[in-house]
């Protein structure tokens, strides 16, 4: 007979699963809706992200997530976004259907710039070797798919340069109009197989000269063919004019880059009131801030000292000009305080951190620049949410109403509900 404390027991862990389904679902539909209303390069993250965590235990919702992100791709306005987005997707479809992973890389543009075609298809071969697959095969498929510039193809010649059939393979997917990178990429490949076949050396150094634009390519070429042969380089420069100019006329150095030496003094030996005199001396902001930080994270000082330190180096922070050290500063202050149990002093740092995010990435877009520097606005939102969960930081503490924050906040809940660890800090984790 079967026992009746067995049953109650079954019946208890049915209930409690359902309760967990039904959190699980309410959790993924509230995400899908933020990602409707977000910017859409933030909105294809928020559901490439939640398909990630959900892959493992609920492949059908990550498969649903994916193919949505896929048709919002056609919303992002910058084509070198939507195709890195292709790439991502590529990635996370593969351990769900290989298949339809590279049937997707069709729609991702032939650009020489940036070889997208090339790199999703690295993300299967990767996956395919991680699974016990043929990465050769996959290899091969992304060099005749266009996919010219792969790191796999590359990586796979320098274990075997005497494969002699890959090389050939990479000659063929040479672009018919290559830029600067492919005829890199090109070279770089001689140089593996050149002392092993020197027949398939020459015949990619013929492409390799037909398409040189620059000097450099040139005199690389150069020095290619006198590494294989030097009678070679000598009938080379006879037939090629520009060959044996390029040696001739070597391009003149670089101008040098003037760096801006920070003369930022050693406080180590001196004592806390005698290094906090000298680090309010630093007219610069950044420098004064470097020097305040590592003040108060010395051991033996009060947690009043540590306090108001920090509250003098995140005033030297907020004088930096916009910049993704000034963010930085803002984290490692604002997560120190949290550290320390100083929960109202982490909480206006992050704060401020909020502020200036908010005015670093304006534009709606993966990344923005300001005075020529860029912000990489994706990875950062996602460093916020990690911080905040991590030290229970609530948003409404700080007054921020940011949705493309909450969206990443509930994708971290859901990490515990699949019976998976949170990931940890990226940018932001000093």
């Amino acid at each position: 007979m079967f026992p009746y404390w067995l049953a109650l027991v079954i019946l208890f862990q049915q209930q409690e699963a359902s309760v967990e389904q039904k959190r699980l679902s309410a959790m993924i539909g509230q995400i899908r809706r933020l990602a409707a209303s977000e910017p859409v390069v933030f909105g294809i993250d928020t559901r490439l992200r939640t398909a990630e965590v959900l892959t493992a235990k609920h492949p059908k919702i990550a498969k649903d997530l994916l193919r949505e992100a896929e048709g919002a791709a056609a919303g992002i306005t910058s084509p070198d976004e939507q195709d890195q987005m292709r790439v991502r997707m590529v990635e996370f479809m593969a351990p769900l259907d290989l298949v339809e992973a590279e049937h997707s890389i069709a729609s991702i543009r032939r650009v020489r710039d940036e070889d997208y075609v090339a790199q999703a298809y690295d993300k299967l071969v990767v996956f395919v070797a991680r699974n016990r697959g043929n990465p050769r095969e996959m290899i091969s498929k992304g060099l005749a798919a266009g996919g010219f510039r792969s790191e796999s193809a590359a990586k796979k010649l320098e274990e075997r340069p005497n494969d002699a059939g890959l090389f050939a393979e990479i000659l063929s997917a040479f672009p018919q109009s290559p830029n600067d990178k492919d005829i890199q990429y090109l070279l770089d490949r001689i140089k593996q197989i050149a002392g092993l076949n020197r027949a398939l050396a020459v015949e990619a150094i013929d492409k390799a000269l037909n398409a040189a634009h620059s000097k450099k390519e040139l005199r690389e070429i150069a020095s290619i063919l006198g590494a294989i042969d030097p009678e070679l380089l000598k009938r080379y420069q006879t037939e090629h004019d520009d060959l044996a100019a390029a040696m001739a006329t070597p391009d003149p150095p670089p101008p040098a880059q003037e760096k801006q030496e920070l003369n930022t003094p050693d406080l180590s030996n001196l004592s806390y009131l005698d290094a906090l005199t000298e680090a309010r001396k630093q007219a610069n902001p950044a420098e004064r801030a470097g020097l305040l930080i590592e003040i108060y994270r010395r051991d033996g000082i009060s947690p009043q000292q540590r306090a108001m330190v920090a509250s003098e180096a995140l005033t030297a922070v907020s004088a930096m000009p916009l910049s993704n050290d000034k963010l930085v500063g803002m984290a490692m202050i604002s997560r120190d305080h949290a550290r320390n149990g100083d929960p109202a002093n982490a909480a206006y740092a992050a704060e401020l951190l909020a502020e200036t995010y908010a005015k670093a990435c304006d534009c709606d877009h993966a990344s923005c620049e300001h005075s020529g520097e860029t912000f990489d606005c994706l990875q950062m939102i996602d460093d916020f949410a990690k911080y905040l969960d991590e030290f229970k930081i609530s948003p409404e503490t700080m007054d921020l109403n940011n949705i493309s924050l909450e969206a990443r906040l509930l994708i971290l809940k859901l990490y515990p509900l699949v019976g998976l660890k949170a990931p940890s800090f990226g940018i932001f984790g000093n």
